[in-house]
């Protein structure tokens, strides 16, 4: 069982059969990951172990309605969860909260703060190419965390972390953004899954 309480003060802890570092919903080859703020409630006992997180995606009819959702942003992207070299998920902050947005901004920093760190470590160990931040406090962490090249905050970018070289993706969060939005943000992710030879 692996525990971090770094953010006891502010009632998150960490308890469960893997790692906060561990924590990705996929498979660990995957490239393109999508990074979310932190899990709902109901995953607080979670009782899943490596190996439960990495078939998280077999059988689609189970998952959180969550990801129905990026259905509309790419049907290619979607079809490419769980897969070998496809998409996974994670979150910024690995420890569960009722509602982060009812979270005071305060107590929000300290436990991004004390948890981004797992989020680095993650990414150095795996190497994705590919980020999809879903929201804005993920964008503005990701930012600090892998900083564009040139400086410049577009709606993409590219940058560099431990040598590896990662394309990343910013925007509203799934879930509230429009059709429209959805979908024009679906042909830039396929554009740039182009690009680096994800798909052809």
């Amino acid at each position: 069982m692996f525990e971090c309480r770094k953010c006891e003060g502010q009632d998150f802890r960490f308890k469960r059969n893997y790692s906060p570092a561990q924590f990705l919903e996929g498979r660990l080859s995957s490239k393109i990951w999508i990074v979310g703020i932190n899990p709902k409630k109901e995953k607080q006992l979670d009782e899943r172990d490596v190996e439960k997180l990495s078939s998280y995606f077999d059988d689609m009819w189970k998952i959180h309605s969550y990801f129905d959702d990026f259905k509309k942003v790419s049907k290619t992207l979607f079809e490419m969860f769980g897969k070998e070299n496809g998409v996974a998920h994670t979150d910024l902050v690995k420890c569960s909260s009722d509602d982060w947005y009812s979270i005071k901004n305060k107590d929000k920093k300290a436990v991004i703060s004390n948890c981004k760190g797992y989020l680095e470590k993650q990414l150095i160990q795996y190497k994705p190419k590919l980020i999809i931040c879903n929201g804005r406090p993920v964008c503005d962490e990701i930012i600090e965390i892998i900083p564009p090249e040139n400086h410049q905050f577009e709606t993409c970018y590219k940058s560099t972390i431990d040598g590896n070289v990662i394309h990343v993706v910013l925007s509203g969060f799934i879930g509230r953004i429009d059709d429209y939005s959805k979908r024009r943000l679906g042909y830039e992710i396929e554009r740039i899954m182009s690009v680096i030879g994800i798909i052809e």
